[in-house]
């Protein structure tokens, strides 16, 4: 091949510039050069000259033969040899122009534990390239973001031969093996740990490093410590590099109270301190910003004016400094009276000095441009009457109100802006709304994003808004509340939004489509867990559950199409020494996309908890339909139980004493409930009312027949929102259940009967099923004879510890409540009261540990309990 390439080079360069024609041989053997013709005298390529002597013909070489040779034939003319053509440099290398240079090596040094084909990986400049200083620089910048390296530096050596050599200098750093704050505390140290970007098992970079030791000093000194320090200490450990961030936090400086002068009051109505305290930078107990303080005076005059009082001006503000004392240094000197102690400077008053002025009321309202409804039915929804107080929050409201007569009306653009016109001698604010009504609009698209696992049609049946509906501001708003309400997306906020907004296609006139952002919540856990329970000892528990499941996707699409259906799966296990149990649950709550809801269930529980040995085998399935935009449900289940009593002890109830053998219940129940809570894993406001009635035996068999109904409602109260979403809230709970014999006896079976006490929704301030009726049985002993009538009322205090609703909290709580035999007089006397505090650990390990104080203790009662809950198994 490069003999025949450079054969047509010849050939080429000899059509470019011809030579010379080469001499020919006579036959005599002398060597004759023929005359040049001129170039008209050129013959084509074929043409022959009749004149001219032939020229020798050229005779392929002979091939070799056994035969004899031939007779030599004439010497052919010497073929001309070309003269070389200058080197080429391979394809791959890219064409040299002028004044540029080849790198021919690139070589890293300075490079020990990571190997020096990982640069040579990520950079441009490599071997056979041209050379380019501005790929230089980029590449040393790319080094220096790979976060191994620093200091990288380039070099350059030009070679004899006018190649290039490249040299990357670079200093690698070493791995971080620890990293400490000093003696902080696990609270304040996982704080610590969100600031600083350096981790274990990164680089120590000098760089990142004193970003980190400012920021832990502007994160303290926003706590309240204006004066801290941060220092890095670095120090060898078996190659890398131990990081302590040695914290000197110095004094504290907090605001201890805050003080109005001049606030109004009087029987119409005044101004309390909390209201103003609630959007103050410097609030009490927290840090005090000295530099924030121009910043809270405003705010202080603008929430008075928002209450009405709109002339209202601030005067002097005074910081006055504190001796904090504390209590158990106080108490070491002087006792248990609280004395300066002259030491600490770090606590501030803040003295606001207010002028209010005339609080003014609302006037009359009036609305121009309104054509869709008219000024009475306007004025109707906006509801406030002549003369109230003038609060810009219900001004808000009520303008909202206002709006949303003509909103609902598929005018979707509708906006009011209010003119206010104040009378300064009545100190009334007359309010003219002007009204812009826009275009009618119907629904068009409805595009749903961030839903990567659930799909489209569980958010598209919680949608209040179908594709060709008029616009409704109210539906949209309870196509929110539903999506809220399946528990599979976060609550709407500022870093994780679920929100259905509008948006208005130019291209379709009359037309608004529905934009749907949600980002989906974590749906799936698995656990596995080993605990102590004051009542029960070792047990252990796992379980898996997920809400997100798919039933029909896993069967027809396999493990790849299991999730997104919004369906619930529940299963677990459970030991400990006086209760094993196993169980699985599987929901539809909406059975083809419609509002029917289907489950099945199944479990097996053996159980010594009671004075004898039950094993309970119970398999249901339920169906149900939702109403009311999925608020009202009623359902019907069906239940299967079999039941086998054994190991009955001496201080059971009379009836249990001759009542071991085997037991079968069908039983028949009928729900109804009516939810309007928020989230159904982690409620935080609204109300649950629920009642069953559960009837076994009569209409299908059963070995003892009787009928039970049970009454409940639950009620959230949210008292505050942290900034990052958690809500500290009030729960109220009520539960009222009875059960009645149907046979002739008139007794209720002793394996159906109520055993009050234990954790919630139990009675707190017994042990596990100690709050019951007592009587003597016949063998002379205390038993534990059962209700069949089981009250309780219970309030709890929650509050979010680490500021989110699925993190950690701390609970304060009272239960009301007992149970009563069959034929006892049910007063409100005999009701038994317990006060404790609890802590509810995060959703993702299902754990609450409370400690139950009972106030009306009575002999042979325990005062004080410690109730241990984990997950939906209780102990």
């Amino acid at each position: 091949f490069v003999v025949a390439s450079l054969l047509w080079a010849a050939v080429a360069q000899g059509e470019d510039q011809p030579a010379p024609p080469a001499a020919t041989t006579t036959p005599a053997g002398t060597s004759v050069a023929p005359a040049t013709p001129a170039p008209s005298q050129v013959a084509p390529p074929h043409a022959v000259d009749e004149a001219a002597p032939p020229a020798p013909v050229p005779t392929p070489a002979p091939v070799p033969a056994p035969a004899p040779a031939p007779a030599p034939a004439p010497t052919p003319p010497p073929i001309p040899i070309p003269t070389p053509a200058p080197a080429v440099p391979p394809p791959s290398l890219a064409p040299v122009r002028p004044g540029q240079r080849i790198i021919t090596e690139v070589v890293i040094e300075g490079a020990h534990n990571i190997h020096p084909d990982r640069i040579r990986y990520l950079i441009s400049t490599r071997v056979g390239k041209v050379y380019d200083e501005l790929s230089l620089l980029d590449d040393v910048k790319l080094i220096e973001r790979m976060g191994p390296f620093t200091k990288t530096e380039r070099k350059v050596v030009l070679n004899d031969d006018g190649t290039v050599k490249v040299i990357f200098q670079v200093v690698e750093l070493p791995y971080v093996s620890a990293v400490t704050f000093g003696d902080l505390s696990y609270f304040d140290r996982t704080g610590a740990e969100k600031v600083v970007q350096t981790k274990v098992g990164g680089y120590v970079n000098p760089l990142i490093l004193e970003n980190d030791r400012r920021a832990l000093e502007r994160y303290y000194q926003d706590k309240g410590y204006r004066f801290a320090q941060v220092k890095v200490e670095q120090s060898a450990d078996r190659g890398n590099v131990a990081i302590n961030f040695a914290l000197d936090l110095g004094s504290e400086i907090k605001v201890g109270r805050i003080v109005y002068l001049g606030l109004p009051h009087g029987p119409a109505g005044g101004v309390f301190p909390r209201q103003l305290n609630q959007g103050l930078i410097n609030g009490p107990g927290g840090p005090y910003h000295a530099e924030l303080m121009s910043l809270d005076q405003g705010m202080v005059a603008q929430a008075i004016q928002d209450l009405g009082w709109l002339d209202a001006t601030l005067g002097e503000t005074r910081v006055e400094q504190n001796d904090y004392v504390r209590p158990f240094e106080a108490r070491e000197r002087h006792g248990p009276q609280f004395a300066p102690d002259g030491r600490y400077d770090d606590t501030v008053v803040l003295v606001y000095q207010v002028d209010p002025g005339e609080r003014y009321a609302l006037g009359s309202v009036s609305f121009v441009g309104n054509t869709v409804a008219s000024g009475e039915q306007l004025r109707e929804a906006f509801g406030m009457a002549d003369g109230a107080p003038f609060k810009r929050r219900d001004v808000e409201a009520a303008t909202e109100r206002a709006r949303r007569v003509i909103g609902n009306q598929g005018y979707a653009q509708c906006r009011m802006f209010p003119d206010r016109r104040l009378d300064l001698k009545t100190h009334q604010v007359h309010l003219v709304m002007h009204v812009e009504e826009g275009d009618k609009y119907h629904i068009g698209r409805v595009d749903i994003h961030g839903n990567y696992q659930t799909k489209d049609a569980v958010l598209r049946r919680a949608m209040q808004l179908k594709p060709g509906d008029l616009w409704n501001d109210d539906d949209k708003d309870e196509s929110t509340r539903q999506l809220e309400r399946t528990g599979l997306f976060r609550k709407g906020g500022y870093d994780h939004p679920l929100r259905v907004s509008p948006r208005f296609p130019p291209d379709r006139p009359g037309e608004s489509d529905l934009i749907v952002d949600v980002d989906e919540d974590n749906t799936g856990s698995l656990n596995f867990q080993v605990g102590f329970s004051s009542g029960s000892g070792i047990f252990l528990q796992a379980g898996y559950g997920e809400r997100n499941f798919d039933l029909w996707g896993l069967l027809s699409g396999g493990f790849d199409h299991w999730r997104g259906g919004g369906q619930s799966l529940d299963t677990s296990v459970s030991w400990s020494k006086e209760r094993t149990s196993i169980g699985a649950s599987w929901t539809n709550p909406h059975v083809y996309d419609g509002p029917y809801a289907l489950t099945v269930a199944g479990s097996r529980i053996d159980s010594t908890q009671l004075e004898w040995r039950e094993i309970r085998t119970i398999s249901s399935v339920t169906a149900g339909r939702s109403f009311l935009r999925n608020d009202l449900n009623l359902s019907l289940g069906y239940s299967y139980t079999d039941l086998k009593i054994s190991d009955v002890a001496s201080d059971a109830p009379n009836d249990a004493l001759v009542g071991a053998g085997k037991y079968f219940l069908n039983t028949l129940t009928l729900n109804q409930s009516y939810d309007r809570l928020d989230n159904p894993r982690i409620p935080t406001k609204g109300y649950l009312l629920a009642a069953s009635q559960a009837l076994t035996g009569k209409v299908l068999s059963a070995t003892e027949p009787f009928w039970e109904y049970s009454l409940k409602a639950d009620h959230f109260l949210p008292l505050f929102e942290g900034d990052e979403g958690g809500v500290t809230y009030f729960h109220t709970t009520a539960r009222w259940r009875q059960i009645r014999a149907l046979d002739d006896s008139g007794v209720v079976p002793f394996y159906q009967r109520y055993f009050g006490g234990g954790p919630s929704p139990r009675h707190r301030g017994f042990e596990q099923f100690k709050l019951t009726p007592k009587e003597l049985n016949r063998n002379g002993l205390t038993s534990d004879l059962g209700g069949t009538t089981d009250a309780i009322i219970s309030g709890e205090f929650s509050v979010p510890v680490q500021g989110v609703n699925e993190g950690l909290r701390l609970a304060a709580f009272f239960d009301y409540g007992n149970v009563w035999g069959a034929g006892e007089q049910i007063d409100l006397s005999s009701m038994r009261t317990a006060v404790g505090f609890g802590v509810r650990f995060p959703i993702a390990l299902p754990v609450s540990l409370d400690f139950a104080f009972l106030l009306d203790a009575k002999p042979g009662e325990s005062p004080a309990q410690v109730q241990f809950t984990l997950g939906q198994v209780r102990f």
